[in-house]
């Protein structure tokens, strides 16, 4: 697994980028064999962490890394690596680290936050983290 943002799988950056050409995941997947994955178990444990909580939502693997989606399949945040999470949201990042040099590949709309914070409280970055995947929510319910 890398931390370079720049080795994401292509599959993946296809998901995001063009999310009308899939059907929306049927529920919430079930993690896949440690050998196929390409996102720490830590950071797949902590997206689920985060985007659980918010009733609707769902989980697929794509090339090895969770998509979390709408239930129209509009995804709204993905992880991979060991450290890359973003997410389809167009707030501003609060307290939370971004690296915007990370989601090039993905488009403009996704925001990469450091899904670890060390720099907040854990409970707060917890929050923060779960507010911008209900943004994204939002945006999708309405199709923006």
């Amino acid at each position: 697994m890398s931390r370079d943002p720049a080795g994401l799988a292509p599959a993946l950056v296809d998901w995001l980028r063009l999310p009308g050409d899939h059907e929306p995941a049927p529920g919430w997947e079930a993690d896949p064999p440690l050998d196929e994955l390409h996102c720490h178990p830590d950071l797949i444990a902590r997206l689920a962490e985060v985007a659980r909580p918010i009733a609707g939502v769902r989980r697929r693997f794509v090339g090895g890394c969770p998509v979390i989606e709408h239930p129209k399949g509009r995804p709204i945040a993905a992880a991979a690596g060991t450290s890359w999470l973003a997410v389809r949201s167009n707030l501003p990042p609060g307290a939370l680290q971004v690296d915007p040099r990370s989601i090039a590949a993905v488009g403009p709309e996704w925001l990469s936050l450091n899904p670890w914070s060390d720099n907040v409280g854990f409970a707060r970055a917890l929050d923060l983290l779960r507010a911008h995947v209900a943004r994204a929510y939002e945006l999708a319910e309405v199709g923006e």
